[in-house]
């Protein structure tokens, strides 16, 4: 293949379908970077295949999908989106956002010594790119180093290739930044990440980083900590963060926050965060008119490198906005109600969950004979075929597959039946796998239309990215679904407007178009029951749902959406 009038050859000479390559990026250890386009929506993204060596590697592997599947659920200003994880018997590659902008180490290579004000907003927004992952559950980047971190237009410091260090080579893989307790073996933590975003920080401020040469395994353990050529008032933050006994380095992100905040407010002012970004978003603007530095040569070092990565809980908090930032996701992910106090609002439809907010329906006594699930289906199949189109809004969440999201206009074919119909949609589409820019498409039949610019693109609703986040959007939005539920459930009660219950999920997986999206669910989370609540009007039509496969804290998927102005009649048609 050639790309930009030259020869490039990508792992084992496979491509990710679906994309027309434009130039090649850059390079590292892991693999190959490239520019390319969705041939479907013509949205720029960089593309990463992955080495051969770590296709090899199956604890590499199984930690990165897991957090692969965290980081596509992830959108942060201080972490790169990630798209997709592609893997096939060929290769396996990661599709991302295309940053705006150029990695630290080329603003370090082309400016030199950012000063302290850019320095202070690059390890503030290092800092809450991490303490943002692992609130979703990604508590370890494990590669940290200037080449991770890209500077966009704005001036965010934005986190990329979380994970992709393999277990037991981080110290290898960044020697310059790599925590003494690394060169011992010990595992990479919170703590290692905190001391390579505080060695960073030390660069930006002197141009180098706090060990350079030589046996850096050695300097790492014992050389004292180089502070003199820091500014005086952030020698303690430095001292802090590349503290030899990873016990003595601030216990999370969030607290390193607010020491941050502390230090900088002290030393510079209340408005020193909008200096820091004007005067790191100048210097990243300066950079990319230079050429991309060429790669730095492995520094010799010496010691052991460790073996597994661990885990290590986060926590803390400020008054200040930058630490207040960080702590309103553990404040988030603290919340909790149940399925009917979550449907029981019609003026706002709750916000997606994340993994932590994921409710459980409470239960309450059956009402007096028992709920007629039968029954209850004709009543919903005879109002619905009555006003067969709505305004709809539908979100997928959860730990273990990627999110699509979903809103616009249902119908049903006329004379159709709720339970057994799956319906057409005009819809604007996001959260999906190969591109998260929202798209205006349509789902026709067994269909999946895409407007790009002035033409209509088609597809099958199979394969990945768009059309199979379609294919997700339609199954799980559909009345049907909540039919199969009330018809295969188990458990049924009443409570108002709103009916709550459990459906086995090997139940489900027998339900005709319905039973994939079903068996995904309780393979991925382990699932065997189904918990469920539905809303309706006066006159049974469905006005909100919530569906969860997995417990209410850990491995689950979360289904959620709302139905408004039944008795629209959508002229949903295929695009001629």
């Amino acid at each position: 293949m050639r790309i930009g009038g030259k020869a490039f050859t990508v792992v084992n000479g496979w491509t990710v379908p679906g994309f027309t390559h434009e130039r090649e990026l850059g390079g590292g250890a892991e693999g190959r970077v490239v520019l390319a386009v969705d041939d479907l929506t013509s949205t720029k993204v960089a593309i990463k295949y992955l080495d051969g060596g770590l296709l090899a590697d199956e604890a590499f592997l199984t930690r990165f999908r897991a957090a692969a599947r965290i980081l596509s659920q992830l959108e942060d200003p201080n972490v790169v989106d990630l798209y997709d994880f592609v893997e096939t018997p060929d290769g396996a590659a990661i599709v991302m956002q295309c940053v705006d902008g150029v990695s630290l180490r080329h603003v370090l290579a082309a400016q030199g010594p950012a000063g302290p004000l850019a320095a202070l907003s690059m390890l503030g927004g290092t800092l809450l790119g991490l303490a943002s992952a692992g609130e979703h559950g990604l508590t370890l980047h494990g590669a940290l180093r200037p080449a991770n971190i890209m500077i966009d237009a704005d001036g965010n410091a934005r986190l990329t290739d979380f994970a992709t260090a393999r277990p037991g080579t981080e110290a290898q893989s960044g020697a310059a930044y790599a925590a003494p307790e690394l060169w011992d073996g010990s595992p990479a933590t919170v703590a290692t990440d905190l001391y390579a975003a505080t060695a960073v920080f030390y660069e930006c401020l002197t141009g180098r980083p706090p060990f350079t040469g030589r046996n850096l395994a050695r300097q790492h353990r014992e050389a004292p900590i180089p502070a003199d050529g820091v500014p005086g008032p952030l020698r303690d933050l430095v001292h802090q963060g590349l503290a030899k006994d990873p016990a003595r380095r601030p216990a999370s992100a969030v607290d390193y926050l607010a020491a941050l905040e502390e230090a900088a407010v002290s030393a510079y002012g209340p408005s020193w965060e909008a200096q820091g970004r004007g005067r790191l978003t100048e210097l990243a603007a300066q950079a990319a008119l230079q050429p991309e530095p060429p790669k730095p040569k492995p520094a010799r070092s010496s010691g052991r490198n460790p073996i597994v990565a661990a885990k290590q809980p986060g926590g803390g908090g400020s008054r200040t906005r930058w630490v207040l930032a960080a702590v309103a996701v553990l404040v988030v992910a603290g919340a909790g109600a149940s399925a009917a106090t979550l449907l029981k609002g019609d003026k706002k439809q709750p916000a997606a969950p994340t993994t932590a907010q994921s409710s459980t329906p409470q239960p309450t006594p059956p009402a007096a004979g028992g709920i007629d699930a039968n029954q209850l289906v004709a009543r919903i199949d005879q109002a619905v075929a009555q006003a067969p189109g709505a305004l709809f809004s539908y979100r997928q969440t959860g730990c273990c597959g990627f999110p699509a999201a979903g809103k616009g206009t249902l119908g049903l074919a006329p004379g159709g039946q709720a339970s057994s119909a799956l319906p057409s949609y005009s819809l604007t589409l996001s959260g999906t796998g190969a591109a998260r820019k929202p798209v205006r498409a349509l789902i026709v039949e067994d269909r999946f239309y895409v407007r790009v610019g002035k033409k209509w693109r088609s597809s099958p609703l199979t394969g990945r990215g768009y059309p199979a986040a379609a294919d997700q959007v339609r199954q799980g939005s559909a009345v049907a679904n909540l039919t199969a539920l009330l018809r295969s459930s188990t458990k049924l009660t009443k409570t108002g407007a709103i009916y709550e219950g459990e459906a086995p999920a090997a139940a489900l997986a027998q339900v005709p178009d319905l039973g994939p999206m079903y068996a995904r669910m309780a393979e991925a989370t382990g699932a065997q029951q189904i918990a469920f609540a539905i809303k309706f009007d006066a006159g049974f039509r469905p006005t909100k749902f919530w569906v969860r496969a997995g417990p209410e804290k850990g491995r689950n998927q979360t289904m959620r959406g709302s139905y408004t102005k039944w008795g629209r009649k959508p002229a949903i048609k295929a695009p001629s």
